[in-house]
């Protein structure tokens, strides 16, 4: 045991990690060690985070850097940014590297990155309608709203109230017209019913000779009545005679009563065969008068309905509107008024319910009155075979000839061809249609012009087309074809819808085109955005028709100059808005459509001017006249000038492409307008829309050195909490962005 004094003593710095008995602190040095690799972690997570920040802002960079190479051309002229010029990988690569230093063996870098890979995708393109309409929109957000509303809008506003009157009065007075010429054909119908059953009462008048004075035929009732005495007087004088004698008269005798039974059977035959041919016709007569009747009420509701004023119409939302540059209108109220007054004496049309109970009475009382002609005929043959059986007398006889007589001429009195009744039905129906003579010259007067503006379509249509301009639309169809296919969805070939065939309802159907223009002008007005954008950048972007090359057609004739303008860089903002995919079929139609809006603002002035002809229906006939022949003139103005007055009211001037941006709010949009639009720019720069980027995705791989424990962070990236992944001392991270142009 060594004594205490002999114990070596330690130095300071034992002496200083000790205790009393001198034994190191396991637990400090352990402590230390934690504390240090707790720090080297955190260091290097610290690291790591400010890495990934790093190339998540050198991949921005570098994906905006990409979207700059866009297609100059197809922006310059379209407004639209697609993917096009220098490689975009080299443009990625090259603004991600440049976001950071390289590494100078002089100079301390707490982040030595180092790149690694990259990779450039298009995950949009121009050819998605999605993507297509996003970038249009962009395009015409500003320039849109101002440019419409100030150039059409300004233009059409002013006659919102006058054509919301005049379409009215044309929508009623055209339903009026259609509900009276029905009506008053079957109260004609029903007359002439009338007309016949007296011909067949007529007929049998023929046997009664004080009747029918001019008759020759001895077999009558006359004969009967005047032969009767002779007859009588040859019974008795063959009776006087001897029974050794011969009959003088046997033939006469039996001549006689043969004539004698002929015609009275023939009387009472052909009388029951009239009775029940008015029965007959009595049964026609009566459903005509009835249908008659039911024209007549719907013609009331109709004339009743368009005295209920209907709010919140196209023209009405129209006129609440204030829209800078509209000018007061000349339709003042007066003239409003005048174009009421077509309207107001419709009225006058309408004939009183009872007057259809009277005709019917009237008709059914023909009946009863023949009827009892024809009972007088069967009283007639039963006092002829009376007296040929020796049992009447020559007395009754002549008292039934004369009470035939008696009946029949009360029957002719009243029904009879030339009858009062008759006479005054036919004389009230003249009376109630005495300007349809005059109506009805002006109906095909109308008829007439409108089957020239027909021919005039159809002639457009049917000129000789070029072979380049045809194979210039079967390119452009393919292109529609294939985006509607890109864009999943099935082409619906649209065929040309034909013209009305009768010049009311050319001008009916004008009149609604016209209500569903100032619908879209009064939509437009309400904010209806993407339709209007979309519109406005057809009409800024794409080529119309000249209205002048109309002029070779219309006045000259010349179809081969008119088909020499038909390629499709002519009329690209025809053929996006009707898609037919033949050289003069849009053209037609917009031709067509243009005619329409002129024929309804002209009739709408006709139904002032002809106001003062009275009859209603007689109004409608010379306004619609009217309308047609000023429509036509219009078109004449049009081809030579390019534009017209919107009015005779109205002295602005409505231009080709204020028409066509009206009918591009009146057919509205939808999928098959898109990929027409994007055929025809596909077409003008050889592009497919469809591969063309517009939205591109870049893959960024980089890594950045570990200072300290590498397999910790190793072992944070295995349990996800950090990203990437550890090679060595080193960690690589990939960040993927996507960006763009719209």
């Amino acid at each position: 045991m060594l004594q205490e004094g002999n114990r070596k003593r330690p130095c300071w710095i034992v002496r200083v990690l000790t205790g009393q008995e001198g034994a190191v602190s396991i637990y400090l040095i352990v402590s230390t060690a934690a504390i240090f690799m707790f720090t080297s972690m955190l260091i290097d997570y610290a690291r790591v985070a400010a890495f990934q920040k790093q190339v998540e802002l050198a991949a921005q960079s570098g994906i905006r850097s990409s979207l700059s190479a866009y297609d100059g051309a197809l922006y310059d002229r379209y407004g639209l940014f697609g993917a096009g010029g220098s490689d975009r990988n080299e443009l990625f690569a090259h603004a991600a590297k440049n976001n950071w230093r390289e590494k100078e063996d002089d100079v301390f870098s707490v982040l030595n990155i180092r790149f690694e890979a990259s990779h450039v995708n298009a995950y949009e393109t121009l050819g998605q309608h999605g993507v297509f309409k996003r970038q249009v929109l962009e395009e015409m957000k500003y320039k849109a709203p101002i440019d419409f509303t100030l150039e059409v809008a300004s233009k059409f506003a002013p006659m919102a109230s006058a054509m919301k009157e005049a379409s009215a009065a044309v929508e009623m007075l055209e339903q009026v017209r259609k509900l009276y010429d029905k009506r008053e054909k079957h109260l004609q119908t029903a007359l002439v019913l009338q007309r016949e059953a007296a011909q067949a009462a007529k007929a049998v008048a023929a046997l009664i000779p004080i009747q029918v004075q001019d008759a020759i035929s001895k077999d009558t009732v006359m004969s009967i009545v005047s032969g009767y005495p002779v007859y009588a007087a040859w019974i008795e004088h063959d009776a006087s005679l001897g029974d050794d004698d011969q009959p003088v008269y046997s033939e006469a005798i039996s001549a006689y009563e043969k004539m004698a039974r002929t015609v009275s059977s023939d009387l009472r035959g052909q009388s029951n065969a009239a009775l029940r041919r008015h029965q007959e016709l009595e049964r026609k007569a009566l459903a005509e008068v009835l249908e008659a009747e039911r024209c007549n009420d719907e013609m009331r509701i109709v004339i009743e309905k368009s005295r209920q004023e209907q709010a919140d119409t196209g023209y009405d939302r129209v006129n609440k509107q204030k829209i800078p540059g509209a000018k007061p209108g000349a339709l003042q109220d007066k003239e409003l008024s005048q174009i009421g007054q077509a309207t107001s004496s419709t009225e006058q049309l309408l004939l009183p319910t009872e007057s259809f109970s009277a005709y019917r009475d009237e008709i059914s009382k023909q009946t009863v009155v023949y009827a009892s002609f024809d009972s007088e005929t069967a009283g007639f043959q039963s006092n002829v075979m009376a007296a040929l059986s020796r049992r009447g007398s020559a007395v009754l006889l002549a008292e039934g000839a004369v009470q035939l007589q008696v009946a029949y001429e009360q029957y002719d009195q009243l029904y009879g061809l030339s009858g009062s009744v008759i006479a005054a039905r036919a004389s009230e129906q003249e009376a109630r249609q005495s300007s349809d003579a005059e109506r009805k010259k002006q109906e095909a007067k109308a008829k007439s012009k409108w089957n020239e503006v027909r021919q005039l379509l159809h002639g457009m249509t049917s000129v000789p087309q070029l072979r380049e301009h045809q194979e210039m639309f079967n390119q452009v169809q393919k292109r529609y074809e294939s985006n509607l296919t890109f864009n999943q969805m099935a082409a619906d070939v649209r065929k040309s819808g034909e013209s009305a065939d009768e010049p009311g309802d050319a001008v009916e159907e004008a009149m609604g085109s016209v209500g569903s223009m100032f619908t879209g002008i009064a939509d437009m007005l309400e904010d209806i955005r993407d339709p209007l954008y979309v519109n406005e950048y057809i009409v800024h972007r794409f080529t119309a028709f000249d209205p002048q090359k109309f002029e070779a057609i219309l006045v000259n004739k010349d179809g081969g100059e008119f088909a020499n303008a038909l390629n499709v860089n002519n009329q690209e903002i025809e053929y996006i808005l009707y898609g037919f995919h033949d050289p003069a079929a849009n053209v037609a139609a917009a031709y067509g459509e243009v005619f329409a809006a002129r024929l309804a603002i002209r009739t709408m002035e006709g139904l002032i001017e002809c106001r003062a002809m009275g009859h209603p229906l007689l109004v409608l006939a010379a306004a619609i006249v009217y309308g047609l022949e000023k429509a036509m003139e219009d078109m004449l103005t049009f081809a030579r000038t390019g534009a017209t007055p919107l009015s005779k009211y109205m002295a602005v001037d409505v231009t080709y492409q204020d028409y066509l941006r009206l009918f591009l709010l009146l057919h509205g949009g939808g999928e098959e307008r898109l990929s027409r639009i994007m055929a025809v720019i596909e077409f003008n720069t050889g592009m497919t829309l469809s591969t063309t980027s517009a939205g591109l995705s870049g893959e960024l791989e980089a890594s950045v050195n570990l200072w300290f424990l590498s397999g910790l962070m190793k072992g944070f990236t295995r349990f996800g909490i950090l990203g990437g992944k550890v090679k060595g001392s080193r960690y690589e991270t990939t960040t993927t962005i996507g960006w763009s142009y719209g």
